[in-house]
């Protein structure tokens, strides 16, 4: 080891207390307050997302408040899916702690993040194996967590360490958030499309005001691309094909509306039934046990949940909540292996797979439980929904749209993936003596370019 490190046990380092169940019949909020409820599927990156948590109500909280977790704690997952880790920032004052995580209570910030970057490395993990126990379902004990051996250099060093790393993370929250923006873009497309009818409505408008046939079109444009008439002239003088492109694509909307057993839908379309579209596959049974480790993801209900050597599904895929998360939808760029508790997509009549997950959000299949004991989505009520009968050459134009954007998403969590990489191998490259501090900042500034 490098002379710079000592070995400490995790004990002696931090403070460790278990989690709590809640009290039996306890109904978790939807609507936020200030005891979110941290479970596993809420972890494994740096800070715990504030979106999708459940909260704790205030006549419950009182039985659980001694196992608060406050700023600077690490959360470490410790049963089922081991060695999850999280850190509590300034977003989470206070927060109930779930039973199957344990909290890592750090008095020092940077002594929390460093603690957090070490859990989180090659190194850190393989200690996490090791004190891994449970043949049936794995758990990692308290006892055994506090001996955990901490590779602990001297102050100045961690801070160095933690400045570095930091950059590293900040550089991977800041391409989550583009994607999560872009993301939002693709189904704000789509909704604008398929489901409010927007550029219809336009043409529709614009008719009723007493406008010519030309100026219809030219009000759908306007609500397809989101410019005003002065930006949308500057576009056809500046970039005539793009202009041409995007007459091309209000064309293919009708003018009125008709009525159908869905309401008002575009004149011209009919109403069918999305087994029309799609197939929803069964995953396949994989106990934690049978699994070989290796770079397929392997999905759960609540998304990724560990990896294996063998994928199921060839990428790209869409996996489909089916048991517990009932209705959660994911995509997933590569190859991948759906378990028994989800459907993973098939779709037909050349249906591309991008339109089918932009349209599979918003058919509100999380409200589609039909197991009261255990949350279940039927397969069949799912393909009985009716949905209107889109244009094929209006699904292959937003296919094209959406492709630009669904390219520039893979392309930043490959990068992404890249940092996250050299952020764990970091720490162990260091102790090894194959890089030394001097070299990080240029290692840090390399990766986020």
């Amino acid at each position: 080891m490098n002379s710079d490190f000592s070995s400490v046990p995790l004990g002696d380092l931090v403070k460790i207390k278990g989690g709590k169940r809640l009290p039996k019949g306890c109904n978790l909020q939807a609507e936020k307050n200030e005891h979110p409820y941290i479970r596993v599927r809420d972890m494994g990156q740096r800070y715990i997302p504030d979106v999708g948590l459940e909260y704790v109500p205030d006549d419950v909280f009182t039985k659980v408040q001694r196992y608060i977790v406050e700023e600077n704690d690490v959360i470490i997952s410790i049963v089922g899916t081991i060695g999850l880790v999280s850190i509590i920032d300034n977003r989470f004052h206070l927060a109930s702690q779930t039973e199957n995580c344990a909290k890592l209570s750090c008095p020092d910030r940077y002594d929390a993040y460093y603690l957090y970057y070490y859990l989180i490395s090659a190194l850190g993990q393989q200690e996490i194996k090791q004190a891994t126990v449970g043949a049936v379902q794995a758990k990692l004990p308290l006892y055994n967590i506090e001996k955990i051996s901490v590779a602990w250099p001297h102050r100045k060093y961690r801070e160095q360490i933690v400045n570095v790393l930091s950059t590293l993370d900040d550089k991977i929250e800041l391409n989550t958030q583009t994607n999560q923006t872009l993301e939002a873009i693709a189904q704000a497309i789509f909704k604008s499309w398929f489901v409010d009818f927007e550029p219809v409505k336009a043409k529709m408008a614009a008719l009723e005001a007493g406008g010519t046939a030309e100026e219809a079109e030219r009000a759908a444009m306007c609500a397809i691309s989101g410019k005003d008439e002065a930006a949308l002239t500057q576009l056809q003088t500046e970039q005539p094909d793009a202009y041409a492109e995007l007459a091309q694509t209000a064309a293919l909307f009708p003018s009125a509306m008709q009525d159908s057993e869905l309401g008002e839908i575009p004149e011209g379309w009919d109403v069918q039934r999305l087994e029309s579209l799609i197939e929803l596959a069964y995953g396949k049974a994989l106990k934690s046990t049978d699994r070989i480790e290796g770079t397929v993801p392997v999905y759960g209900s609540g998304g990724i949940n560990g990896s294996h050597c063998k994928a199921l599904v060839q990428g790209p895929g869409i996996i489909i909540g089916r048991k517990g998360t009932v209705g959660s939808i994911y995509w997933e760029q590569s190859d991948f292996f759906p378990i028994d508790t989800t459907f993973y997509v098939k779709t037909k009549e050349n249906i591309p797979l991008e339109f089918a997950f932009y349209l599979l959000q918003t058919l509100g299949l999380n409200d589609m439980n039909t197991d009261a004991a255990v949350p279940g989505l039927n397969r069949n009520n799912v393909y009985r929904l009716e949905v209107p009968g889109f244009p094929n050459e209006l699904i292959k134009r937003f296919t094209k749209v959406v492709s630009s954007i669904s390219k520039a998403i893979q392309n930043l969590k490959v990068e992404s993936n890249t940092l996250a990489e050299v952020r764990d191998n970091f720490l162990p490259k260091l102790l090894s003596g194959e890089i030394d501090l001097s070299q990080a900042a240029d290692i840090a500034d390399e990766a986020s370019v």
